[in-house]
């Protein structure tokens, strides 16, 4: 997009600059002040060039508009839609602890890493996004605040999502040591600690998201219908913390 962008620019001064050029020669052409007539050449000559070429340039722009105009939609699109994953993935993050913690129950020491790895590639792929129009907006700043102030930070506590598992084989080894070999909970004190840590971080960041992506939503005329996709992600969370194996066994094949 910032390479359309700045094509553009270049197109419009040269655009401008010959149609300056254009206007002389016609002038000149009235009023001869230099004359261009020879052999070899004549101010028709130069007439047909400068406004050929001022006619070419004209499509060449438009078709460049074209493409930053459609360039510009790819990269908002790809902002709400990477936005809206990254909150699903810190709500998956969050449902996970919770439930962990509610249940009082055998947890994995995998308990979120997919959804962390997910999030991190997201937040990098956020990072990435060529999104530069031609005036600074309230999405742009969105954006550069962003990249500037919450890019590396939500990349460090991703990254610290780590110490569940660290906790996990630290509480694993302390009951060998005691001579107990029991399979390790949410109630052990390591495990505990760190997934309420990450509930309270993983909550500070989702209110974070969902008042940048309303604000995304809201810029463009509600064009992504963020509450409505935030409900369906949050039912979706609810549903599956409250169902049980044996409710699932109970459902309906759902065939497609």
């Amino acid at each position: 997009m910032s390479t359309s962008k700045n094509t553009t620019k270049w197109l419009l001064w040269i655009l401008v600059g010959i149609l300056i050029l254009t206007y002389l020669i016609s002038i000149n052409m009235e009023n001869n002040f230099v004359s261009a007539n020879s052999r070899w050449l004549s101010n028709n000559f130069l007439f047909a060039v400068a406004s050929g070429a001022f006619a070419s340039l004209v499509i060449v722009l438009t078709c460049e508009l074209i493409r930053y105009r459609q360039l510009k939609t790819m990269a908002e699109n790809k902002l709400f839609a990477y936005f809206a994953n990254l909150y699903g993935q810190f709500l998956i993050i969050r449902s996970n602890c919770l439930r962990a913690i509610q249940s009082h129950d055998v947890v994995a020491d995998n308990l979120i890493q997919s959804s962390s790895d997910y999030a991190i590639m997201l937040t990098d792929q956020i990072n990435a996004i060529d999104y530069e129009p031609f005036r600074n907006n309230k999405v742009k700043d969105i954006f550069t605040q962003f990249k500037v102030e919450k890019y590396l930070a939500t990349k460090n506590i991703l990254t610290n999502f780590l110490f569940f598992r660290v906790a996990f084989h630290e509480d694993k080894k302390n009951m060998i040591i005691q001579g107990k070999y029991n399979a390790v909970t949410s109630d052990c004190p390591n495990v505990n600690n760190v997934l309420n840590k990450i509930i309270g971080q993983t909550t500070t960041i989702l209110t974070y998201l969902d008042q940048i992506i309303a604000q995304i939503d809201n810029e463009f005329g509600n064009r992504y219908h963020w509450q409505d996709v935030k409900k369906t992600l949050n039912d979706y969370q609810t549903h599956y913390i409250g169902q049980e194996l044996k409710d699932y066994l109970k459902e309906d094949v759902i065939v497609f």
